[in-house]
């Protein structure tokens, strides 16, 4: 693109804005964080909060009251959050959906009323906020920004917050009574006690909760039609290749009722202000990352469809992922996503068309989803369409998939699945299906069921993300909560879990049995402190070679875990742990981690974070039946620093650095029944370099009107050595002295989105 194109972009959708019809006025609430209209005397009340975190149901530190009014322009909530001085207020600034220790509320409010999908709205003391959309029952998804506004207000011996929700902040099924059923949740947490109090008594912890919230009728307003232009610009100067790029595209918005929203995006913003975290993966199992695109986080809850171990049939990272040539990464020219609800039933429909399609070397994508209520019963499908014609592939994917709510004490949720891969004129199809069945009789018990079977043609990697196929798993999980200990014990509650897992491949190869217990103390003075156990017992690992056999894996002890995070200790927070356990067959490894958070200031905070590793036998796969056994050291050190001069200036800085030397190596080979015998091979001792270094700079002029300023560098080194140059070489130490020169990639990039 020229280099003019973003700018005149730009000028041609603001001229294209001059035909459009003006927008509605805005709410007629002024905010300001308390709750003295007159609408509020005639509010709906929610006073009755119980502690859920820990689930001990006691009477909260502190009152809290709750108020909702519908209100023309959308939903008004207020807090108002008793906390004298006595209890130390924790402030800490933070960017938007920042997990962290702070005095904060959230509501939560599912439109339908219906279990499905809910929308959560946190704000803190501090002034920040954050907002999650709840699949799944208790899945938050913080990718998603919603516009809504809040304030907050301190006045010593209490803190009160005012927020209002537009009805147009999410699809919502149209009403054509005078009112609306909705279900709705208010919790609200004191971090300097690490206790969490809410109503109604529900918890993201079990295995009900959006189905758990209270449903209360509400006047029911039509949202005003809205049609939004987000367009941006980029400019991005590589330092390495001296070599400057331009970027630009579109986003559109059109929501005309509150049963239907039609996204659409031209050259979707990528995002590039985001940094992922920094991996080395040598596991056989791909690393998920989650996607922060405004594009594929909006209006995106209705496609949230989850397999066993975190699997989902719609993976919007690969959309504009690495092409499949592999030469760097696909730009997507188009893509079209409609949502709603019609007959009964909720839909959503996602289409994207990347680059170069034509030429066959972009994919193709379609996505269709539909949801119908039926009483207590819940019944989905979700279909996928991915179209590669570099590798002459084309893949479909359905899902039928059903949760069924048959009391207050169960949730049965499953699915079944099929898979068609046309790849170079060879069809291959696949079968899969799983069963979950959670108890929970009272305040104290939690039992949970889990079946899977996924055949060994199951493939829904092209537009999903799971994690293995050729999988039949049986697991169990109980959980014991106690909570009734004196006052002066240094407990508040103590839980208990565990759970056996028994697998198998669709071969009837067994794989490594596991037995996994856990328990989790919350301390009274506000900190937790986690323990874990996991022991394997003999079986075969058929992923570990990537097809070249299986490999089996004796009886051993996995690992035991235990770390303990304080509270806020005035202007510290820490966390300090240690996992020692068995990598390989034999030897054993050790891994400290320590993390700590300063707040010099409360819009001011550094953390750093420091985990080393020893390991005695770190086996990894190096080529076909080849392994090696490896002592090694590595190490991970992250360090961040958030700063928030001004109420709309935010810079954040995020380095990672990870380190790797595995010395003395003993090659295997895969011999008879899948043993690893020791080998003559050679195999050389290698070193692993990483670093990356991001400094962003962030102004909001407005709600979806900001100015990105990104300096980002990184780069990794992988270097062979033999057994003596290894011996001359200075360690970590030295690796960590040469991050300066890991230089893969330099750049700068400006960036500006601007909503009309």
């Amino acid at each position: 693109m020229p280099a003019l194109a973003p700018i005149a972009l730009l000028l041609f959708m603001a001229a294209a804005l001059c035909v459009l019809p003006a927008r509605a006025a805005g709410p007629t609430l002024a905010l300001d964080g308390i709750a003295d209209e007159d609408f509020w005397r005639d509010a709906q009340v929610f006073d009755d909060f119980h502690v859920t975190d820990p689930y001990t149901l006691a009477t909260p530190t502190h009152a809290t009251v709750a108020r909702l009014a519908a209100l023309p322009e959308g939903l008004a909530v207020s807090f108002v959050c008793e906390q004298p001085a006595a209890t130390p207020r924790v402030r800490p600034r933070a960017g938007r959906d920042t997990q962290g220790n702070a005095d904060r509320i959230n509501f939560a409010v599912d439109f339908d009323g219906d279990g499905r999908l809910a929308y959560n709205f946190m704000v803190t003391l501090g002034n920040a906020i954050g907002d999650e959309v709840i699949s799944n029952e208790s899945r938050y998804n913080p990718d998603w920004d919603g516009v809504w506004q809040h304030a907050v207000h301190d006045d010593g011996e209490r803190w009160s917050v005012e927020l209002l929700i537009p009805w147009s902040v999410a699809a919502m099924r149209g009403e054509e009574s005078s009112e609306r059923r909705i279900a709705v949740y208010f919790d609200r947490v004191i971090a300097a006690r690490g206790e969490r109090s809410a109503t109604p008594s529900a918890s993201f912890t079990r295995p009900r909760f959006v189905s758990e919230f209270t449903p209360i009728l509400v006047a029911s307003h039509r949202a005003k039609s809205l049609f939004s232009v987000v367009p941006y610009a980029s400019a991005q100067h590589d330092l390495v290749g001296n070599a400057s790029h331009t970027r630009a595209g579109v986003d559109l918005y059109w929501k005309p009722s509150s049963h239907f929203q039609l996204n659409a995006a031209i050259h979707p913003d990528f995002g590039q202000v985001e940094a992922d975290d920094l991996v080395v993966n040598f596991d056989a199992i791909e690393v998920f990352f989650s996607d922060k695109r405004p594009f594929f986080t909006e209006n995106q809850g209705i496609f949230e469809v989850e397999t066993p171990g975190n699997g989902r049939l719609l993976y919007t990272r690969r959309i504009g992922a690495g092409r499949d040539d592999g030469q760097g990464t696909s730009d997507i020219d188009a893509a079209l996503k409609l949502t709603g609800s019609a007959g009964g039933f909720d839909y959503g429909t996602l289409a994207a068309l990347e680059s170069d399609h034509a030429d066959d070397l972009g994919r193709a994508f379609l996505v269709q989803r539909l949801v119908r209520g039926i009483g207590r019963l819940t019944l989905g499908y979700t279909g996928t369409w991915v179209d590669r014609p570099f590798l002459d592939r084309r893949a479909q994917v359905h899902g039928i998939d059903a949760v069924w709510r048959p009391d207050p004490r169960w949730l049965v949720s499953g699915q079944v699945l099929a898979s068609a891969i046309d790849s170079a004129g060879s069809e291959r199809d696949g079968r899969g299906a799983w069963l979950r069945a959670s108890y929970s009789p009272g305040a104290r018990w939690q039992h949970a069921l889990e079946l899977t079977h996924f055949d060994r043609n199951l493939d829904f990697n092209d537009a999903g993300y799971q994690r293995r196929g050729d999988y039949n798993e049986l697991e169990w999980n109980t959980t014991l909560l106690l909570g009734d200990f004196p006052q002066q014990d240094w407990r508040r509650s103590v839980t208990w879990e565990i759970e056996p897992q028994l697998r198998y491949n669709d071969r009837g190869d067994r794989l490594p049995p596991e037995l996994e217990i856990a328990s989790t103390v919350a301390l009274r003075n506000g900190g937790i402190w986690n323990t874990e156990l996991a022991h394997t017992w003999r079986g075969f690992d058929d992923l570990i070679s990537r097809g070249n056999g299986l490999v089996l894996q004796e009886s051993r002890f996995k690992g035991a875990y235990s770390a303990y995070e304080s509270p806020r200790l005035r202007r510290w927070q820490f966390l300090a742990g240690l996992w020692v356990g068995q990598e390989g067959n034999h030897g054993h490894a050790a891994q400290p981690e320590l993390a700590l958070r300063y707040f010099p200031r409360d819009n001011l905070d550094l953390h750093l974070q420091f985990v080393p590793t020893w390991s005695q036998d770190w086996l990894i796969w190096r080529q076909d039946s080849l392994f090696a056994s490896y002592r090694s050291r590595r190490q991970s050190l992250n360090f961040d620093l958030n700063w928030f001069p001004g109420a709309r200036h935010e810079l954040r800085l995020k380095t990672q650095w990870l380190g790797i030397e595995a010395h003395s190596p003993q090659p295997y080979r895969i011999g008879e029944g899948g043993r690893l015998v020791e080998s003559r091979d050679e195999v050389d001792a290698f070193t692993s370099n990483s670093f990356g270094v991001q400094l962003r700079y962030r102004y909001e002029f407005a709600a979806q009107r900001e100015l990105y300023l990104v300096y980002a560098r990184g780069g990794d080194e992988q270097m062979r050595y033999d057994a003596l140059s290894v011996r001359d070489r200075d360690g970590l130490g030295g690796l960590f002295g040469d991050i300066l020169d890991l230089r893969d990639a330099e750049q700068v990039l400006m960036k500006l989105r601007w909503a009309f």
